[in-house]
């Protein structure tokens, strides 16, 4: 009789880990077939205990990173040490606080030259004092080039790489921030994301982080969850 049971528990385990894992894998499927889909309305889920749950950051992520180098800017990191934080580091990150839900597909270009000089670009450290059209126009000079080589319609995100040793007010400005949700059109009313377009006319409606070479991979990571959640009524399912 016990030895029934414990051959019971055990198909119902297993019954279980396929369903979880067949889950993931059509959610992962959707996230795919999806990528050029308006983001942010894949509807949240409401969970009794955890509140709302973001349904478009489950799967695999297929994310653009772009290393940018000023013209008047020498790097203070290695390609290769960005690289490894990006593809390896926070993939390992988002997979372990997801509990292996979410992954990250990094497609990793750099050094990408921009035509002006840093001050062109530059921001105030402070959220509400940010010129959005600086914004603008660091994500649109560097989808400008690449959008020869690029069909942006394949990603669900873009991270900016801003190659230049950050504090606050001293290089680029802000170490990191989340653009799409968030500085492009406000984070505290009527969030949305601005389609951001290249100068060739090819435009991107998803996700976009920014985050100077020598951002910690925690700060990196944060603001990413912010494009990673969406929006649920206006508002970041991840404040």
């Amino acid at each position: 009789m016990e030895k029934m049971f414990n051959r019971l528990r055990c198909y119902i385990f297993v019954f279980f880990f396929m369903l979880i894992l067949g889950c993931q894998e059509v959610q992962a499927k959707t996230n795919q077939e999806g990528l050029s889909s308006i983001p942010g309305t894949m509807p949240a889920k409401e969970d009794p205990v955890l509140g709302l749950q973001s349904q478009q950051a489950i799967g695999e992520q297929h994310v653009l990173v772009l290393a940018v180098r000023f013209p008047d800017v020498e790097p203070s990191f290695p390609l290769k040490r960005i690289r490894r934080k990006v593809i390896q580091g926070l993939n390992k990150y988002v997979k372990e606080q997801s509990y292996g839900l979410t992954w990250v597909k990094a497609d990793f270009r750099g050094w990408i030259r921009l035509p002006d000089p840093i001050e062109r670009y530059k921001v105030s450290p402070y959220n509400f004092k940010v010129d959005r059209s600086r914004i603008k126009k660091l994500i649109k000079d560097s989808m400008t080039v690449v959008e020869k080589e690029v069909d942006f319609s394949q990603y669900q995100h873009i991270i900016v790489v801003p190659g230049v040793f950050t504090t606050p007010g001293k290089g680029y400005g802000m170490i990191c921030y989340c653009a799409n949700p968030g500085m492009l059109s406000g984070v505290r009313r009527n969030v949305m994301y601005v389609p951001m377009e290249s100068k060739g006319g090819k435009t991107f409606r998803g996700g976009v982080c920014v985050a100077a070479e020598n951002a910690h991979l925690g700060m990196f990571a944060h603001d990413f969850f912010h494009a990673l959640g969406g929006i649920h009524k206006n508002k970041r399912l991840i404040p």
